[in-house]
């Protein structure tokens, strides 16, 4: 899966790059090793300087996987806080959409298995 972090009205420094960058690389194991087409866009940034009781930054995750593009979306008061809750939303729809490939492919093999056995019966 190709990962590309970005900051917007922010300074993007190494350590935060590579917070980020390890967080997202364990999202791999929930993708198929052969599917080379997944890519993840996360977009980091300060929402605005104004605000009266500090930053306030938002994390945003663009994921495309097999046809499919799914966006989740975080706003907090620590970056890092942001980008921990970004990584847990992006969990859980990669295990939706890896349990919903596994039971869709279960039920299609289920259909088949049938099928044969009223062929030989």
């Amino acid at each position: 899966m190709h990962i590309i972090i970005t900051g917007v009205h922010m300074e993007m420094t190494d350590a935060i790059r590579k917070y980020a960058m390890d967080k997202m690389q364990m999202l791999q194991k929930y993708v198929a090793k052969d599917d080379t087409s997944g890519k993840l866009t996360v977009e980091l940034s300060k929402t605005t300087n104004h605000h009266a009781h500090g930053a306030v930054f938002q994390a945003e995750g663009i994921l495309h996987i097999r046809g499919k593009e799914t966006t989740v979306q975080t706003t907090q008061d620590d970056l890092y806080k942001a980008i921990d809750i970004l990584k847990d939303m992006l969990v859980r729809e990669l295990a939706q959409h890896k349990d919903k490939e596994r039971s869709i492919f279960r039920r299609s093999a289920h259909k088949v298995k049938s099928l044969f056995k009223r062929l030989t019966d």
